[in-house]
């Protein structure tokens, strides 16, 4: 059993009149509805739940693509509108998209748009929380785009109360230039009023083509805008940063949750664009439960690619029980997660990131880790926006960072001036050229927690060289907090081999050095503690050191879109009826 204590930052950052409560606090979430506290958690998330409603009047069952826009020109509270699988829907011109209409829906009541097969119903084999995949095509009417840059549902302005359920949606042959297919909200929408809202995009099948430039799966620019249980692939454009979903310029919440989302730049963004709403920050944020994946094709393709998630401008953020995967080197340098805050165009003083929990998630197969640069512009003269703060890393596996098909090898890269950035029980089986790096001897990173983590120490550690360990921690990132750290020794087959006492020299003395990975411990085939390892219970808050793996797999498997426990069919009552 290890040792437990606070070592030199803690008694700094306390000399420096920073409460411990505010780095120790656990992260929260909040559902939307429940009352908030007069002293609220700044992590909390409000969480948006998306519950199936039943249908209140007859179904609509429409045909072609010109019926199902009149239902929707007509639709009120309670209606259904039902596509028959297999079928082709265009939209109308001159619109060429399926407009949802601002129909005044109340609160409380939808509009549903959905496959006509009972594998999506309540008991269906394709029943709420399962995620569809592209063996589900035949189940799903297809609504696809057929105009350039024109996307095939676009949601007009105060537009709310729509879920679609069990679409394909996609792009006509021909159509090689495509911004988003799925619309909610303008990038120049004046005002927070005129959003559209409560919108939800669940078990649908959402897809780009293998030849073209397709950018965005869906512009999430709404309140309450949810993604959930769907299946996202083949984003890709090659004069623009592409994703699955990204949203700019709208406030939220929005809930992304148990997806399966495919893009060339990054899977997921917020920000990137300037928002046109003065103050606006994307905020209340649920990434979870989703994979995020690049096809390893597209790099001998040489389809430029960038990250897995990136946030520039977002406000109460949670990232959990997401596998993350396949970044290299090309567009940029293959990190995997970039956060930042970022002033695109100018225009974006206000914009920020802060208050994000990062926590039992996944990370492999890139070139680095983790990017938080605190704060950019997007061209030289441009004024800096608010810096990154209140960072919460917790619990998670980092592997294959670095390999050979990667390239890179740097774990965590934190710069310009970055506070309350937190790490806590994270285990890196391969970061191989470092596993914290500040920009420069002058960088300086206030408010850093670093405890209970289980990393890889081959040809760097945290710093380099002589500023190695204790200069780097107590140089770039005071007042800290350091704490029952294990750095696994594998540098013995490079030209940077250090024996373990001097390792261990270079480090504040609560840091134990494991002579290689046989030392940690781990159950065979996984990352998991065996109750025979030294690290095994050892922390001082009772938990095992590095990842929970138990917790983060419970975390991974176990993230479905639950409806915030609500079981109520959607399936439409009563006979069906034809839009008039």
């Amino acid at each position: 059993m290890m040792r437990a204590k606070w070592w030199l930052g803690a008694a700094l950052m306390l000399a420096l009149g920073f409460p411990a409560d505010r780095f120790l606090a656990a992260g929260s979430v909040l559902l939307a509805g429940q009352s908030d506290e007069v002293a609220r958690d700044p992590y909390r998330v409000e969480l948006l739940c998306t519950p199936l409603v039943a249908a209140s009047r007859q179904p609509v069952v429409v045909s072609n693509g010109a019926e199902l826009q009149q239902a929707i020109d007509r639709a009120v509270g309670g209606d259904t509108i039902v596509l028959a699988a297999g079928v082709t829907y265009l939209p109308p011109t001159p619109a060429n998209s399926f407009i949802l209409r601002n129909r005044r829906i109340p609160a409380g009541e939808w509009v549903t748009i959905r496959s006509a097969h009972e594998a999506f119903d309540a008991s269906g084999s394709v029943r709420p929380s399962k995620r569809v995949d592209r063996s589900n095509q035949n189940l799903m009417p297809k609504l696809r785009a057929t105009a350039t840059n024109t996307p095939v549902i676009r949601a007009e302005a105060q537009a709310r109360g729509y879920r679609l359920i069990g679409l394909d949606i996609g792009i006509q042959p021909g159509i090689t230039q495509l911004a988003n297919l799925i619309e909610l909200g303008s990038d120049r929408d004046p005002a927070i009023n005129v959003k559209p809202s409560d919108i939800v995009i669940d078990r649908c099948y959402v897809h780009g083509n293998d030849s073209g430039n397709y950018r965005r799966g869906v512009a999430m620019n709404g309140i309450r805008l949810s993604v959930v249980d769907s299946y996202f692939e083949n984003f890709h454009d090659a004069n623009s940063d592409s994703q699955a979903i990204c949203g700019w310029n709208g406030p939220g919440p929005f809930k992304i949750v148990n997806n399966f989302l495919e893009a060339a730049s990054e899977n997921i963004m917020f920000g990137g664009s300037d928002p046109s709403i003065a103050q606006l920050v994307p905020a209340d944020i649920e990434v979870r439960g989703n994979f995020m994946t690049k096809r390893l094709s597209w790099r001998s393709a040489g389809v430029p690619v960038k990250n897995a998630f990136e946030l520039k401008n977002a406000r109460r953020v949670l990232v959990e029980g997401n596998i993350l995967e396949n970044v290299w080197s090309s567009g940029q340098d293959g990190t995997a997660i970039v956060l930042k805050s970022a002033n695109q165009e100018g225009a974006c003083t206000w914009c920020v990131t802060e208050f994000v929990t990062f926590r039992n998630n996944i990370v492999r197969g890139a070139a680095h880790g983790v990017l938080i640069n605190a704060a950019e512009s997007g061209a030289r003269g441009l004024p800096l926006p608010e810096p990154v703060n209140h960072i919460r890393i917790q619990n998670v596996l980092f592997t294959d960072i670095g390999g050979s098909r990667w390239g890179g090898g740097k774990l965590f890269r934190v710069f310009g001036g970055v506070s309350n950035l937190e790490i806590t029980h994270v285990t890196s089986t391969g970061n191989a050229t470092g596993i914290l790096d500040p920009h420069s001897p002058t960088d300086l990173n206030p408010n850093l927690i670093f405890k209970y983590n289980i990393v890889e120490r081959q040809y760097y550690g945290i710093g380099a060289g002589s500023d190695e360990g204790i200069t780097t921690v107590t140089r770039n990132f005071a007042p800290f907090v350091y704490n029952q750290n294990v750095l696994v020794n594998t540098s013995q087959s490079t030209d940077q081999a250090i024996s373990d006492g001097a390792l261990k020299s270079r480090y504040p003395p609560v840091t134990t050095i494991a002579r290689d990975w046989a030392a940690v411990g781990f159950v065979n085939g996984t990352e998991k503690l065996a109750a025979t390892s030294p690290f095994y219970r050892a922390g001082d808050d009772g938990q095992d050191l590095g990842a929970d793996f138990d917790t983060l797999m419970a975390a991974v498997k176990g993230a479905g879109n639950d409806g915030c426990g609500a079981t109520r069919s959607e399936k439409p009552t009563g006979p069906p009826r034809r839009p008039k």
